[in-house]
């Protein structure tokens, strides 16, 4: 599936080259040169614009329809878009396929080469740069297809398809016919996956062991029961609100789901459980993907994907240290003029424990700081108990482009999970989180393209940052609040450190151990628990905490320029209109946008 094949991000490589070849190239680059000097010349910019819009269009509906759920999810009315004809799949997966996918990105940086950039209009260009940021494809990024994964225990594929399809959209017998026929295909699509293992397993590139259990753990839990699978359950009880389909007709749609989950998609997931069950043990590394041959080379590709920010891994690690310094000082500070409010912090109960209460008091509680929204309807609900053990605390599901005003809120009602402290994390989710951007940018954006453009840096740095906000208008003291802000971002840099730490600079777990005792963390069961984490998902810690580090430098930028006319409700605006982009986008038109 589109969102789970990053495309490596371009890395500038300096190579002298001698005779020929070198004066070849030096021509060819003049050549090319004066020819775009030429475009700029004659462009006439409604010509431009009217194209770029033309090639958007078309590079959407070809996206959209790379699989079954990102049509779904992308779209509720795919007629208005132009299509009309789609055959259900869950995509393909695998070495060739990848290849595919590098050329046609790079057919699509080919096509941006013949755009003139300066004749486009400022949402245009933005959307240029998201494009050539997502879309860049580096000389060597063939040579790391085996070192990528889909699988993980909590953010995999395979954990995540469930949710997926759970929450898939029906409004007609179009949307379930489309349905029943993308749970036939879990086989086929998990059978690829199976082989890239395979594959992996053969390079030497196969996972570690702790790995494998986590992800087995998942799935036997997600099968445990199959005659009362989440999926056979769901399905019932939503297919009796369907009045547009007569009782006769539920009966055999009910039928056909359940029979289609049996032998389907249990199949599908027990063959995947073998697999990995076989294959465990034939890793050639343990900890992380530093260890791997070039694995560093590998996790720099992937921390910039992940972050969409254009700072080096020397950089990141500046970047953090600096933050958490920062944050130990504020804390420090704040306990010297208080020594109860680090025993008031580690036990701090939110007055409000009731998950629709709090987005309904966030809701009114961000108005000043952020740009209203158009009512949009929310609903909060529970992961099924299969699910428990290997999801997030909560999660939300970004809505339809032409169906944004309804969206979905998950929360993870574990046992382990206190209601009393859930209030941040739906910050983080609903309201000034995700909720609030993704919906406003689907409000404001008037480019498709840009809602299936992925830039986790921006989407989990905004949240992060939002939940962090939150602290300060949770009706705690000032002081208590800003020591929850500030000891929030230390433990968020604590983990980003560890990432790196664990896959680029491959500590062992008695490294990490080490670490963590400088920190008085001694408990060998939390040891175990972090170094897995980081293992399982490398760079996934990255996109919340450098993400927060970025819009953390772009505020300090525009209260710089702007002075005393800054605002946060300003600064907010400025970061919602540009949209999900890399960093380097949001810094280049900030000055535009202050001149403005």
């Amino acid at each position: 599936m589109k969102k789970y094949i990053a495309l490596g991000c371009a890395i500038v490589l300096t190579i002298q080259f001698t005779g020929c070849d070198s004066i070849q190239k030096t021509i060819q680059e003049k050549k090319a040169i004066q020819e775009q000097k030429e475009r700029e010349k004659n462009a006439v910019p409604e010509e431009e614009q009217a194209a770029f819009k033309e090639f958007t269009k078309e590079l959407f509906k070809t996206e959209v329809q790379s699989d079954g759920i990102t049509y779904n999810y992308t779209l509720n009315h795919p007629e208005n878009y132009g299509i009309t004809d789609y055959k259900q799949s869950l995509g393909d997966f695998g070495v060739d396929a990848t290849k595919e996918k590098m050329a046609f990105a790079e057919n699509v940086n080919k096509k941006l080469d013949n755009f003139v950039y300066s004749a486009l209009t400022k949402e245009q260009q933005i959307t240029y740069d998201a494009l050539r940021s997502c879309y860049q494809v580096a000389d060597d990024d063939e040579d790391y297809i085996l070192y990528a994964e889909v699988l993980g225990s909590t953010t995999g594929i395979q954990a995540e398809l469930p949710i997926l399809f759970s929450e898939y959209n029906i409004d007609d017998k179009t949307d379930l016919d489309n349905y029943l026929d993308l749970l036939l295909c879990v086989e086929d699509y998990f059978s690829q996956i199976e082989k890239f293992e395979q594959q992996k397993s053969d390079a030497g590139l196969f996972m570690p062991d702790n790995n494998v259990d986590g992800i087995v753990s998942q799935c036997e839990d997600f099968i445990e029961n199959p005659e009362e699978n989440l999926l056979i359950t769901i399905f019932s009880s939503k297919i009796k609100e369907y009045d547009w389909l007569t009782d006769a007709e539920k009966k055999k749609y009910e039928k056909k789901n359940k029979e289609e989950v049996l032998t389907s998609v249990i199949p599908a997931y027990q063959g995947l459980i073998d697999t990995l069950k076989r294959l465990k043990g034939t890793g050639t590394y343990e900890g992380g993907i530093g260890n791997l041959p070039n694995g560093k080379t590998y996790y720099e590709k992937l921390a910039k994907n992940t972050t969409g920010s254009d700072k080096s891994i020397k950089e990141m690690k500046q970047a953090l240290a600096s933050t958490m310094n920062i944050a130990i000082s504020e804390v420090s500070k704040l306990s010297a003029a208080n020594s109860k409010l680090s025993d008031e912090f580690y036990n701090l109960k939110f007055s409000l424990t009731d998950p629709n209460e709090i987005l309904d008091y966030l809701t009114e509680a961000v108005k000043d700081d952020f740009p209203a929204l158009e009512k949009v309807n929310y609903t909060v609900k529970y992961v099924d108990k299969s699910l428990e053990n290997h999801v997030s605390p909560a999660f939300y599901l970004s809505p339809q482009l032409d169906n944004y005003k309804n969206n979905s809120i998950y929360i993870n009602g574990a046992s382990n999970t206190d209601m009393s402290k859930i209030f941040p994390t739906l910050a983080h989710e609903g309201y000034p989180g995700h909720l609030l951007q993704t919906v406003y940018d689907k409000q404001h954006n008037s480019d498709p393209i840009r809602s299936i453009l992925n830039f986790g840096g921006y989407s989990e740095g905004w949240a992060t940052y939002c939940e962090n906000y939150s602290y300060n208008i949770a009706g705690l003291s000032k002081d208590l609040g800003k020591f929850a802000e500030f000891y929030t971002i230390f433990d968020l840099c604590l983990y980003a450190q560890i990432d790196i730490g664990v896959n680029y600079d491959c500590w062992s777990k008695n490294d990490l151990a080490k670490y963590l005792r400088g920190f008085g963390i001694e408990d060998e069961d939390t040891v175990d628990k972090i170094f897995n984490i980081v293992t399982d998902d490398p760079a996934n810690y990255l996109q919340y905490v450098i993400g927060y580090i970025e819009f953390i430098e772009l505020r300090k930028q525009a209260k710089e320029i702007l002075g005393k006319d800054y605002t946060p409700l300003k600064f907010h605006t400025y970061v919602l209109d540009v949209g999900e982009a890399p960093f380097s986008s949001l810094k280049e038109h900030m000055k535009e946008w202050i001149d403005n």
